[in-house]
């Protein structure tokens, strides 16, 4: 009998590799959400929701973008595509097959549950999800630095367009990579008469706080009606916030060393209200809308500048 050459005993030790770190990762996931269903179900679901899906508690749903980045840390992959590309190079492998069919599987159990909790909660599908043509000017805010009582007419300039950041929840990642991207695009978005507000429906608290972590200059109001979050058909849902998808995408940062703000314990948020940007021009007629169907999905500036002059 030939001995394997050791390009082949190569390939069977990335095989091998692979399998072990999808099972490891699969029966993570898999104890998570035995013990998510298991929870929601000894109480009321809102208090499930409140005080065990948060990212200090390592067992709740959360605890599976750290699975996530210890998946990708054990295979040398910074991506989920890199992931994906990895265990397509070795399909051949009738063992990472059925790691495959597991992980898959996993997927497929864990929307579900996340769904059945929308549906329970009455959250997402029943929202009207058309947007209006303008906003009213006499809309009531509140400047998060001043305390102050403003209208959004305050904000509508002549010959400048208003572009309205609504962000998800102070301590969202992605909404600070966000405007990070916008304050790194500033003179262009100046160039083309774009002014930049975000929106919270937080309170002052919240925002004093978020204020000093991110060192946002842009100007803060606090919309704690959210009403605009409603005229914009911002609603919320556990599944678009916690998908199988988006909880690996998210292990692709903490995997890259990239930390997720603690909330504070002191101040009620929102994890599962979704964002969005929309640009309004000096009489509050909306130029540009996009609703954010996920944390992740942000519009480029390039995206919302070309929706403006389209």
């Amino acid at each position: 009998m030939e001995e394997p050459t050791a390009a082949a005993q190569e390939v069977d030790s990335k095989a091998l590799s692979l399998v072990a770190a999808l099972k490891c990762f699969t029966e993570k996931g898999k104890c998570l959400l035995e013990l998510a269903e298991k929870q929601s179900k000894e109480g009321s679901l809102q208090d499930y929701i409140r005080l065990q899906i948060r990212i200090e508690k390592k067992q709740s749903l959360l605890g599976l973008i750290d699975a996530a980045a210890e998946l990708f840390r054990s295979l040398s992959v910074k991506t989920l595509k890199d992931a994906e590309d990895l265990w397509k190079s070795q399909s051949g492998s009738t063992e990472v097959a059925d790691a495959l069919r597991g992980f898959e599987e996993l997927e497929l159990q864990w929307d579900r549950f996340l769904k059945c909790l929308d549906q329970d909660l009455q959250l997402g599908p029943q929202i009207d999800q058309r947007h209006p043509q303008s906003i009213s000017p006499h809309l009531p805010l509140t400047c998060a630095r001043s305390g102050r009582e403003v209208m959004l007419g305050d904000f509508l300039q002549k010959d400048e367009k208003l572009l309205l950041v609504l962000i998800r929840q102070f301590a969202c990642l992605f909404c600070r990579l966000h405007l990070k991207e916008l304050h790194k695009n500033q003179k262009l978005l100046l160039s083309q008469g774009v002014r930049v507000v975000v929106v919270s429906f937080g309170c002052r608290d919240g925002a004093a706080h978020w204020i000093k972590e991110t060192g946002c200059a842009y100007d803060l109001l606090l919309d704690p009606q959210r009403q605009l979050y409603i005229a914009f058909s911002l609603g919320s849902s556990l599944w678009k916030v916690l998908n199988f998808r988006n909880m690996l995408v998210y292990g692709e940062h903490v995997a890259q060393d990239m930390e997720f703000p603690k909330e504070q314990a002191s101040i009620q948020d929102d994890m599962f209200q979704l964002g969005g940007d929309f640009v309004l021009d000096e009489h509050g007629s909306v130029l540009f809308s996009h609703s954010c169907q996920s944390p992740i999905d942000r519009p480029s500036v390039y995206r919302i500048l070309s929706g403006i002059n389209s």
